[in-house]
């Protein structure tokens, strides 16, 4: 199983399009008859097969998340390959945050910086769906590129713990749902979130999202592109306005 179509997208986001050790962009413009060329290359930091550089100690279901994944030039992804000794797992995982530090600083200081806007071909959703089983939320995770979420204030300790595992573990599955092929790996995954919505419901809260339809804009690209966010929320049962159509409606909004 390669390197999905939305691991491709974050990694390459992330890099700027350029090569995480030289910073060179990793395409050339085109020309009136042929495409332009791209010479960067999604290269593994600990490695796929068993015979590669750095390879061992990373679970098989993670070698091909953005996570082990680092943008380099062709001839720069040849010397990490060739240099195993001086470009270890640990140097690489440096290399890589540095670099997408650097993206973000970049990008912010240009004044056409990266930004996510809705998409006007979608209309917004206006109300969140009420999740009671870990299908429905687990389609949603699949078909979404980034995530934001929503927390009760006034919480006790043991209440907000449950919550943010349980955030934590959709933000895990968004960064690896694209890798799960499987009918296997997928139930196990929708049971997990119904764990955790079930265990929510037993103590009063419910468990609310939506896919907003955003367009990622401005940054190395000048198309923008589909960039769909996932909006999770959770509430206390005794608060939330639950409407006709099984929606939750957010606390901030006035219908």
């Amino acid at each position: 199983m390669g390197v999905s179509e939305k691991t491709r997208k974050i990694l390459w986001v992330q890099a700027g399009g350029r090569c995480a050790i030289c910073k060179e962009q990793v395409i050339t413009p085109g020309t009136d008859s042929d495409d332009p060329s791209v010479f960067g290359e999604e290269a593994h930091i600990v490695a796929q097969s068993m015979g590669g550089p750095r390879a061992g100690g990373l679970a098989s279901e993670l070698i091909n998340g953005h996570a082990n994944l680092i943008l380099l030039c062709s001839k720069d992804h040849k010397r990490v390959d060739d240099q195993p000794g001086h470009f270890t797992v640990e140097r690489l995982r440096q290399i890589k945050a540095d670099h997408e530090a650097w993206v973000r600083s970049v990008m912010h200081a240009e004044a056409g910086r990266m930004r996510l806007v809705p998409d006007p071909m979608f209309p917004q959703p206006t109300v969140l769906k009420l999740i009671t089983r870990g299908n429905p939320l687990w389609n949603m995770v699949k078909e979404s590129v980034t995530f934001e979420y929503a927390l009760p204030d006034g919480l006790h300790d043991d209440d907000e713990d449950l919550i943010v595992e349980f955030m934590d573990l959709l933000r895990d599955y968004l960064d690896i749902a694209g890798d799960l092929a499987s009918v296997r790996e997928n139930r196990d995954a929708e049971k997990a979130i119904q764990q955790y919505v079930s265990q929510l419901a037993e103590r009063g809260f419910l468990v609310g999202a939506c896919v907003r339809r955003m367009l990622l804009t401005g940054g190395v690209g000048q198309d923008a592109t589909p960039w769909p966010m996932l909006r999770v929320e959770v509430q206390p049962s005794d608060s939330a306005v639950v409407t006709t159509d099984s929606g939750m409606t957010r606390p901030h909004q006035e219908h």
